[in-house]
């Protein structure tokens, strides 16, 4: 007769069992992995969106404490690697995903019910329990993209990585689109003393969407893995450093994410502040968040086709160079035409970052073998992150010292906000120029390091030869 521990323990043990994957069972996994992707994407859109923008203004967030909290929440990417580690030596990447990535929304719904309980209490003290949740909360979930990658990899067959990806953002765009929609409509129907109590309500069901989220990928398979616990250490880590083919692509993300934040990553609170989408959050969170992913929804199958068909370098190459122009355009904006703007900005946005995040992930996951690819997307995401981290407090640390600076010239009134978008713009076009050219799209192809930009971008235009050219050179390295 077993045990009552046993019994306890047996469906755990159920839960986490590895086996391999047959062919037959890929229509149903990717499925289930878009299924369950539309739901942690629906979570991450409303726990990262205006939404939180606007709670986190209401119990007292400043601009340099969003600016530190997203520096912070960048940095601590740094543990992507150690997420990585973690699963070689527990033999599990499921096991140790499934755990940081429970824990993180865990800690980020308590941080949020805790200040929001003490703001109602009267304390002041609410948004620094609320900065270190969330900064806590991703400090431990970024343990889990290492393990979720390298998990990935191994099931989903790199020739339709690109396919499957489009499709994949297609039907998460659709499905974001339909949850945060109504949410933004209910901000703006409740009354100004209610806004802070209904923000908090739909962060909480965020939150849950979220567990449900885990607790259903979960049940997806997963191949044994065949690597010994040794390559999890410090040389193991190292190893996407040392490799002088993928270095290039470390440059590049290092100084795009550091222009993109700089930019970036306080554009909500412009918008907000300036551009009067505090007083009409459904207008704002359209233009902001649901006409880029209509964009991405339109776009991403095509998108990931094209991946596959034309390679990653090109689409790398077009779309990052059209992704530069989103803070150009927020130039343009004016509190009477603010949501065309910067709704056109979100759909640029939208379109040409789920096309290079799409050619992104290919590209990194093809220099290693698949068991050891988590590695080189963890250092990818960690050299990325720590660059915008750097970018995210640099822009705090610039409004902060501008304050409520501005100068009139011709009529028209510059202050801070468009000063950093100008720059930020300048930085992502000379990088995407400089450095994105550099980058190799197999781990052995020495050609491709001599590339310029624009005959890159127009071989991969449709009728233009040099795309078979192109092809035969990345299928077939020297």
């Amino acid at each position: 007769m077993k045990s009552k521990s046993d019994r306890l323990t047996r469906p755990a043990a159920g839960y986490f069992t590895q086996r391999p994957v047959q062919p037959r069972e890929l229509p149903a996994i990717m499925r289930k992995h878009i299924a369950t992707g539309a739901m942690g994407s629906a979570w991450g859109n409303i726990i990262t969106g205006i939404i939180l923008v606007y709670f986190g203004n209401a119990i007292g967030l400043s601009r340099l404490q969003w600016g530190i909290l997203g520096g912070i929440s960048s940095w601590v990417v740094v543990m992507q690697p150690l997420g990585t580690m973690l699963a070689d030596r527990a033999g599990s990447r499921r096991l140790v995903w499934f755990w940081t990535a429970l824990a993180d929304r865990v800690l980020r719904m308590a941080g949020i019910v805790a200040a929001f309980l003490l703001w109602r209490a009267g304390s002041t003290s609410g948004y620094l329990v609320f900065m270190a949740a969330v900064c806590a909360g991703t400090l431990v979930g970024n343990l889990s993209p290492g393990p979720w990658y390298g998990w990935l990899c191994t099931i989903i067959p790199q020739d339709v990585q690109g396919t499957f990806w489009g499709r994949r953002d297609s039907w998460i765009s659709l499905i974001v689109i339909l949850v945060t929609l109504p949410s933004g409509f209910l901000m703006d129907l409740v009354p100004p003393d209610g806004k802070l109590e209904t923000a908090a309500v739909i962060l909480v069901a965020a939150s849950l969407i979220g567990f449900l989220d885990i607790l259903i990928h979960g049940t997806l398979p997963e191949p044994p893995l065949h690597t010994e616990a040794s390559r999890g250490a410090i040389a193991g880590m190292l190893t996407p450093l040392r490799d002088r083919g993928f270095r290039p692509w470390l440059v590049f993300t290092a100084f795009w994410n550091f222009s993109l934040l700089l930019g970036g990553s306080l554009a909500p609170l412009y918008f907000m502040e300036n551009l009067g989408f505090k007083s009409n959050i459904f207008g704002g969170m359209i233009a902001v968040s649901i006409v880029g992913l209509l964009g991405t929804l339109l776009a991403s199958r095509r998108v990931g086709r094209m991946v596959d068909r034309f390679g990653v370098k090109r689409i790398l190459a077009a779309s990052h160079l059209f992704w530069s122009f989103v803070p150009a355009i927020w130039l343009f904006a004016l509190p009477g035409t603010a949501l065309f703007w910067v709704g056109c900005g979100g759909v640029v946005g939208g379109v040409f970052s789920a096309a290079a995040a799409n050619a992104s992930v290919k590209l990194a996951t093809r220099f290693p073998a698949s068991e050891n690819s988590g590695m080189y997307m963890a250092i990818s995401s960690m050299i990325g992150s720590l660059a915008g981290g750097l970018g995210s407090l640099a822009a705090g640390l610039f409004l902060n010292a501008m304050g409520d600076w501005s100068v009139s010239f011709s009529g028209l009134v510059v202050s801070a906000f468009p000063m950093l978008f100008a720059v930020s713009a300048l930085l992502r076009f000379a990088t995407v120029f400089t450095l994105l050219p550099r980058i190799r799209a197999t781990p052995s192809s020495d050609r491709e390091e001599r590339t310029f930009l624009l005959p890159l971008f127009f071989e991969g235009l449709p009728g233009i030869r040099g795309i078979r050219r192109g092809r035969r050179e990345e299928e077939n390295p020297r």
